[in-house]
């Protein structure tokens, strides 16, 4: 009888934790770092001491490090969301990364992905291929991140393969390997950079548009959360983590490049909006701020009524719905181009 009890006992925990930590409410929150204790760099740097900080508050609230591996797995659904997931990226391949991070990761055994330029590679204040190739045996991994880091959305569509198809050759002959995984350079991308992206055999790319990793995610579009600046501190970091995938179902503008640079409206619908409350939905445009719009919690369509004058060549269109679950703000977020004619109109 006790046996038996026990036994119901574990079954009724297990259905308690998984509905917890059930498909649509697990995400993934990947973060991204570029250099570490460079004064030179304060909109892209951290401190060493914060990072060992961060680190060791996702090992004390017992988060689930993943790597670029297991992310794919959980973007293509051979393997479940973890309740607390994180997967930890950085760009460029400064050699504060090598010299101040990699130690406090090696630390706590996270596995983590550096992502390279090649022109850089063994230049003057940059990681070299030994050291790219060492990581390899403390989980490390590395990831392409082009040539010579340009504005891919300022290139032709043979610039752009020019980029990815000689940084993945270059990477795979020096580390003996296949590249699978992107990072847009600055985090820019258009339908062009996409493409290419994947005709050069990428499985994943990754923007730096914020946001988490959640069942709807495009294996083209991932967005990563930037731990990076000055302003960053420990209650900004816990925040970022906070911020579960917000599915959203049609989107007005699209992404990517745009007709011109006046905007008709911006609207967006939001996939079951019972699960969100109606007065916490908001949308923002980058350079304009949050905007006021007019939200159908039967529906879900957010709207902002235009038009609107885009000034800037890239802008992000964000909204955030706070979740009745668990309180969390739910968060969608994309890229806008200017086309580059508008840029000239006066």
């Amino acid at each position: 009888m006790r046996v038996c009890m026990f036994r119901l006992y574990l079954l009724c925990v297990a259905f308690i934790i998984c509905v917890q930590t059930s498909p649509a409410q697990a995400y993934v929150t990947i973060l991204m770092y570029h250099k570490f204790d460079a004064a030179d760099s304060p909109s892209t740097s951290i401190s060493s001491r914060m990072f060992a900080d961060q680190m060791k508050y996702l090992h004390t609230h017992d988060y689930a490090v993943l790597s670029m591996e297991e992310l794919e797995r959980c973007i293509k659904g051979k393997m479940p969301m973890p309740a607390k997931g994180v997967v930890i990226t950085i760009d460029d391949g400064d050699i504060s990364e090598y010299t101040k991070a990699i130690p406090i990761l090696k630390r706590y055994d996270y596995p983590f992905c550096i992502y390279v330029f090649t022109r850089g590679v063994g230049a003057p204040g940059y990681m070299n291929w030994d050291q790219l190739r060492e990581i390899r045996s403390i989980r490390g991994d590395v990831g392409c991140h082009t040539h010579t880091h340009p504005h891919l959305i300022d290139q032709s569509e043979e610039g752009i393969e020019e980029e990815l198809f000689k940084s993945k050759k270059i990477l795979e002959e020096n580390l003996g390997r296949e590249i699978r995984w992107f990072a847009y350079t600055f985090g820019e991308y258009d339908a062009s950079v996409r493409a290419v992206a994947s005709r050069a055999g990428f499985s994943l790319m990754l923007t730096s548009d914020p946001g988490s990793v959640g069942p709807h995610t495009l294996p083209d579009l991932v967005p990563r959360q930037a731990i990076v600046g000055r302003n960053m501190d420990m209650s900004r970091f816990i925040e970022k983590l906070s911020y579960p995938e917000l599915n959203v179902l049609e989107r007005s503008p699209w992404r990517g490049r745009l007709n011109g640079k006046v905007l008709a409206g911006v609207s967006i619908t939001i996939d079951e909006p019972g699960l969100y409350y109606p007065g916490q939905v908001q949308m923002f445009l980058s350079e304009k701020g949050r905007l006021d719009t007019e939200y159908d919690p039967a529906s879900g369509v957010l709207v902002f009524k235009g038009p609107i004058e885009i000034t800037r060549k890239v802008n992000r269109i964000i909204t955030t719905a706070k979740r009745k679950s668990d309180g969390l703000y739910a968060m969608d977020s994309y890229m806008i181009v200017l086309p580059d004619q508008a840029l000239t109109d006066k």
